[in-house]
């Protein structure tokens, strides 16, 4: 029961964060949203410090935890740094990937509808799916291991992306375009399109903390996560 708990406060400020409830930088108190919750605090600091892993939450010792603040310096570096890595998993996965695997990746959803949080919030776990996938089909661990890492710590900036209208098609044609690279077994073009689907991502994600930096919700959606 008390991992259902923290499951379930975690999930639900998660979502409070992406949607805009809490704004960069505000700081939350474990104390208060247990109160706020009819719950103890020791399941919501464990739900923060989980938070606090996958970059959403910043811990300040002995004063506490702070919503993380996103800049454009923050993206471009952790995007670079996907663009390597994952850049590699899809060249490697080209030639090692079975049909079975290739068949499962090209079956999980790669889209979402603009406006509706609950849409990002399953498409944030359905690309965290796919790009990991493709990793383990590269049949090297470490670098597999690293993706799973990255994918955990940039959901935050997956889902600034996702609300950028300007890239949404680039975004929305990234997952079917790398299923048809790999189907061809040919690592250069399955490189070249897991790198244009990331820069698309990227693009987005800075856009989206040029203008602002939550994603257009539905106003009644925000008040439901409250």
């Amino acid at each position: 029961m008390p991992e259902l708990i923290r499951d379930q406060i975690y999930q639900k400020i998660k979502r409070e964060i992406l949607s805009g409830v809490y704004q960069q930088g505000e700081q939350l108190s474990a104390n208060q949203l247990a109160g706020r919750n009819d719950i103890s605090a020791t399941p919501v600091r464990e739900a923060l410090n989980a938070l606090e892993q996958e970059g959403f939450i910043e811990v300040i010792p002995r004063i506490g935890f702070f919503v993380a603040r996103v800049t454009s310096k923050d993206v471009r570096d952790i995007y670079e740094f996907r663009i390597i890595i994952e850049g590699a998993s899809a060249e490697m996965a080209a030639v090692r990937i079975t049909d079975k695997e290739l068949a499962y990746i090209a079956e999980i959803p790669s889209d979402y509808v603009m406006g509706d949080t609950e849409s990002y919030l399953e498409y944030l776990k359905n690309n965290r799916e796919f790009h990991l996938s493709i990793a383990k089909s590269s049949r090297n661990q470490f670098l597999a291991k690293t993706v799973e890492m990255i994918l955990d710590q940039t959901q935050r900036m997956v889902f600034l992306g996702i609300g950028s209208s300007e890239h949404t098609d680039a975004i929305l044609q990234a997952h079917p375009r790398l299923v048809a690279a790999l189907r061809k077994r040919d690592p250069e073009e399955s490189r070249r399109t897991m790198i244009e689907g990331i820069v698309a991502a990227r693009d987005a994600a800075i856009q989206q903390i040029i203008h602002g930096s939550s994603v257009a919700v539905h106003p009644s959606e925000t008040a439901q996560t409250g």
